[in-house]
């Protein structure tokens, strides 16, 4: 009897192992755009919000949701609406995360971690800036 040549089932194999792993990589890889954010929760816990640009998860282990960012420019009558007003915690917020108050997701901090579905109330706004290029 004559055994069947190894080259084309090695060569078969690596082909399968190769198409595996850019299936596993293209999944991996998360293009986030300039008025997004991805909240990653890995295992459960909640890691933080990433974005914008090119975001790597690891697939299976990490769960993601997309949550709209508002960057138009707010007004001073918007910042007074917003003053004092409540809303409530779509994510965990501690040092960063987000918040739905008046209809709009906006980023929030706080000094105590704030479970997501908490009822809050907005304690001061804060206007991030950059200088100009």
């Amino acid at each position: 009897m004559t055994e069947a040549p190894i080259l084309p089932t090695v060569f078969c194999f690596f082909a399968i192992f190769t198409l595996v792993m850019i299936v596993f990589l293209s999944s991996a890889i998360r293009v986030v755009p300039e008025n997004r954010r991805l909240d990653v929760y890995r295992l459960g816990h909640y890691i933080g919000q990433k974005g914008p640009g090119l975001v790597v998860v690891l697939p299976i282990v990490d769960v993601t949701h997309w949550i709209e960012v508002d960057n138009s420019v707010t007004t001073g009558n918007d910042f007074q609406r917003v003053f004092g007003s409540t809303g409530e915690a779509r994510t965990l917020v501690e040092q960063d995360g987000s918040v739905e108050v008046g209809g709009r997701v906006r980023s929030a901090t706080s000094s105590q971690s704030i479970l997501p579905g908490t009822r809050i109330r907005v304690k001061k706004v804060i206007l991030e800036v950059e200088p100009l290029a």
